[in-house]
């Protein structure tokens, strides 16, 4: 957000400004006179030095882009995310607690024990957690000096580098409270720009040693040129060399001056440059046992050490708390050093507002649309219709269905000529709605489409599984292929070219299952069915009751089970 208020990713001119205050609440203490200027907005002292914590006054002009005026135009998006954004920039720069929220600040600086950790975070890391940070003229310079360079990032660079400032500020505050947790975060803040851009390419060397050694003996028969594509394909799937990748980036946005550095707070033992290889990656297998296992800090990390940057257990070299945060944070303000700045960009940034989200609409309004290229739109539109024709048998209020004559009109068109994956949708959308609509109401259908249905809804997919159930006939398959087919839909509605139906129909399917089951006298079979439509479609009653009720004479059918009785419906309708 703040680099949005500035007008630097604006097309069009500065339509409105907005004069917007806030307050801060922090450690850092600025004199009465001073006042910090930035790109990003104004920052000053209130007039009370006696309140603790103490609280600074956020002052900036909100530009906002010129637009149409109609529905939908923002006029500001208040002060609290610049707030937000604002904190993080000043707590890292500063090096101090700074936050819109006054319980968390003084929590977090007045020596309280963590109620885990048992310590109070401040006898951990040095300066950032203290009662009082009277600031010097020199770190106010830094400040707005590093805003400024912040501001002026290319925009993808300024998004990876807010949320490392955002996870390297949350794994600060998390000392109060997990240690573990905030060892964790602070690794994440680097290793998240070391994955944006390091500019890694894979090769097979950076594959995982053991795996690498596995797959080569695999591949050990095979032709060159298959192995070679074999190996290509891992890389493009595996995430290579995270642990390497992380030490690289560090070591290389780590400067001379780092170890040059006076530091008279604390008496342990500073980071050298030799442990730093070494530091780095115990401090990256540290936050993948606490991600893959929950395993605790060694204690030698956790003891404080007075403010000790390395500690040493069994000959390796462990960074502390107050080690890492040091290098963390010293490795992101040199990253943002280095960019290169840029003074305009225009960007589309309307879905990056605070407060903007994006949800899919009611079917309603997009199924029944046939303007534009809709031949990729068989599954979306076939999804949307199985909604609206779920809450119409479900009798919910205000249920409709979509006049989709037009989709149907123009897909005769072009479905005979689709490859068959994009054309399954359209003859099951066509077939199921011409089943539901009032004879008047019926989409055209020509000879061919007809001849289409016939022949490829009549073999095993997923679309086919659902024609045969809503329009209450048996799969002309074999149990196994019947079977293989719900197998295959359930474990392949998550991809980006499967197909999601409502629950509704999804219990239908497995119920068509379990009824052939029963058919021929496998009940073991029959049960396990319905028990994954049961636990598929958790509490609903009539399913609950059919498992309950399971016998060999009694048939099985889904609209029973599943749909609402006539009194029911009128009672949910009054």
């Amino acid at each position: 957000m703040l680099q949005i208020s500035t007008g630097k990713l604006f097309a069009r001119p500065v339509g409105r400004e907005n004069l917007l205050r806030g307050m801060l609440y922090t450690n850092a203490i600025l004199a009465r006179e001073e006042a910090v200027e930035t790109v990003a907005g104004r920052l000053s002292a209130s007039s009370s030095y006696s309140i603790r914590p103490t609280v600074l006054v956020y002052e900036l002009t909100e530009r906002m882009e010129a637009e149409e005026q109609g529905p939908g135009v923002l006029v500001s998006s208040g002060v609290e995310p610049y707030l937000q954004d604002y904190s993080v920039a000043v707590s890292f720069a500063l090096n101090c607690v700074c936050t819109p929220d006054v319980d968390l600040a003084r929590r977090l600086t007045t020596g309280q024990r963590g109620l885990a950790t048992r310590v109070a975070p401040q006898t951990l890391v040095h300066r950032f957690f203290d009662g009082e940070i009277w600031c010097k003229p020199d770190e106010l310079t830094f400040l707005a000096e590093f805003l400024g360079k912040l501001i002026g990032l290319p925009r993808h660079t300024f998004l990876g580098v807010m949320r490392a400032l955002r996870t390297y500020v949350n794994g600060m505050h998390r000392i109060a409270d997990d240690l573990e947790l905030a060892y964790t975060l602070l690794v994440a803040s680097v290793e998240s720009l070391a994955q944006d851009f390091d500019g890694h390419e894979s090769d097979w060397d950076s594959f995982d040693e053991r795996k690498r050694k596995a797959v080569d003996e695999a591949l050990s028969g095979a032709e060159e040129t298959i192995a070679q594509r074999v190996r290509e394909a891992l890389l493009r799937v595996e995430h290579v060399a995270l642990a390497r990748r992380f030490r690289e980036f560090a070591v290389a946005n780590i400067t001379p001056a780092y170890f040059r550095q006076t530091f008279s707070a604390g008496n342990g033992l500073l980071l050298g440059r030799s442990d730093l290889v070494e530091a780095l990656g115990t401090a990256y297998q540290s936050r993948s046992k606490y991600v893959h296992q929950l395993r605790r800090l060694p204690d030698a990390v956790t003891l404080g050490h007075g403010h000790g940057e390395i500690a040493i257990e069994g000959r390796t070299t462990h960074l502390t708390l107050q080690g890492l945060s040091r290098l963390m944070r010293s490795v992101i303000i040199e990253f943002v050093l280095r960019q290169p700045s840029v003074e305009r960009e225009p960007y589309n940034y309307h879905m990056e507002r605070s407060g903007v989200v994006q949800v899919r609409m009611a079917p309603q309004f997009w199924v029944g649309r046939a303007e534009g290229d809709i031949t990729k739109a068989g599954r979306d539109k076939l999804e949307g219709f199985l909604q609206q024709l779920a809450s119409c048998l479900l009798k919910e209020p205000d249920a409709v269905v979509t006049d989709l004559r037009p989709v149907l009109r123009a897909a005769c068109e072009f479905v005979p000529r689709l490859e068959k994956r994009l054309r399954l949708p359209y003859l099951a959308l066509h077939a199921l709605f011409n089943m539901h609509v009032a004879r008047q109401d019926l989409a055209e259908m020509s000879s061919a489409i007809e001849a289409l249905i016939q022949e490829e809804l009549g073999e095993p997919s997923s679309e086919a599984l659902l024609a045969h159930a809503v329009s209450g006939q048996t799969v002309p398959w074999s149990l196994e292929a019947h079977r293989a087919a719900l197998s295959n839909y359930l474990r392949r509605r998550a991809a980006a070219n499967g197909l999601r139906f409502p629950r509704l129909f999804e219990a239908a399917l497995a119920l068509e299952l379990a009824e052939r089951l029963r058919g021929v006298g496998d009940m073991e079979g029959c049960r396990e069915v319905v028990a994954l439509a049961v636990e598929n479609h958790p509490g609903h009653p009539g399913l609950l009751e059919a498992e309950t009720n399971l016998l060999l004479a009694s048939p099985i059918r889904w609209h029973d089970i599943m749909l609402p009785a006539a009194e029911d419906a009128q009672a949910q309708r009054a």
